[in-house]
């Protein structure tokens, strides 16, 4: 979309697919951006080291956020360290969970860059990679963008920081929303991602199954209705207005989770992507997706036994993808 927007000369950080991005042989399948074949950035690189020789406006990450694996300051040390000479570029975080922010915000700070410039954002679409192909099933999505600050009061200037962002993004295509609060908006899909991921990842199931089979869904969908309930007691008890955070989201999330899924199919093996990385022994994000709310709801003294007990269990299949 950066690309796209004809505003921006993109340099990709690509790892374990370098030399696909290198060669043009990333694939996007989606009905809503139509489907890529052949996209090539104007850069790519294997790694942040390699990347830290030239100025940037923006760094855009777009990385899973795993603190408990690699946190993201660790991960663009290269940019943040005293060797980094050129004028610090304002960091734009598309990752799911909560608290995405704080490692790299806190980082910054105490290399005294004044007043890091974080854009935190909302993504409402689902995505998944597999080997050189990412599949865009929806056919809508919406970005929501605010700036961070660390006790979510409205930044100075955030129109200012936030518009030529937006406008970029929306040349290239996509539907963006400027908001105020960033981690309201981030709450409430975390909140979606939580339930998408919640049955699938213990299970082990399709999303796509346990959806369309009408048997399965009547037993599972007042479980999933109950844990979201306790995220919204925590979320109100945070401070989020039923406008920020509607007392319906639980139910519109489940509803809107069916359609989708039923709009594919019962055979279209519909994965959260923590389910693939579980799958792949790979790390996910527990902490951010599920860790973070179980914390906020102790710091706000909000009970979330179903929830905690979700993230106990899921922390085993962490711990035991990091031994293997």
């Amino acid at each position: 979309m950066m690309q796209k927007s004809g505003q921006a000369r993109v340099t990709v950080v690509a790892r374990g697919n370098y030399e696909a991005a290198k060669s043009g042989k990333i694939v996007i399948e989606s009905p809503r951006f139509s489907n890529v074949a052949d996209h090539q950035p104007y850069r790519v690189v294997s790694s942040v080291a390699e990347a830290a020789d030239t100025a940037y406006k923006y760094v855009v990450v777009a990385t899973k956020s795993l603190p408990d694996v690699r946190p993201t300051s660790e991960i663009l040390e290269p940019l943040i360290a005293p060797a980094y000479s050129h004028p610090q570029p304002t960091y734009v975080l598309l990752q799911n969970g909560l608290g995405v922010e704080n490692d790299l915000y806190e980082a910054l700070s105490k290399r005294s860059h004044a007043n890091p410039q974080i854009i935190s954002c909302a993504i409402f679409m689902a995505s998944n990679m597999v080997g050189n192909v990412v599949k865009v099933p929806a056919p809508t999505s919406r970005l929501e963008i605010g700036v961070y600050t660390p006790d979510m009061s409205l930044a100075d200037s955030a129109g200012q920081i936030l518009s030529p962002f937006a406008s970029m993004i929306e040349a290239g295509g996509e539907s963006v929303g400027m908001v105020d609060n960033i981690q309201a908006s981030k709450f409430k899909k975390n909140l979606w991602n939580v339930l998408f991921n919640v049955c699938s990842c213990q299970t082990r199931v399709p999303l796509s199954f346990y959806v369309c089979t009408a048997s399965v869904w009547d037993k599972l969908s007042p479980l999933l209705s109950a844990i979201g309930k306790e995220i919204l007691a925590v979320g109100y008890a945070m401070g989020f207005s039923e406008e920020e955070l509607p007392t319906n989201w639980v139910e519109e999330v489940l509803a809107r989770s069916v359609a989708i899924a039923k709009s594919f199919g019962p055979n279209s093996n519909i994965k959260p992507s923590s389910l693939v990385d579980i799958e792949a022994g790979r790390p996910f994000e527990l902490e951010v997706i599920f860790g973070e709310v179980v914390r906020l709801g102790q710091r706000h003294n909000v009970s979330t036994p179903l929830l905690e007990a979700s993230y106990t269990m899921l922390a085993v299949n962490q711990a035991y993808n990091k031994e293997i």
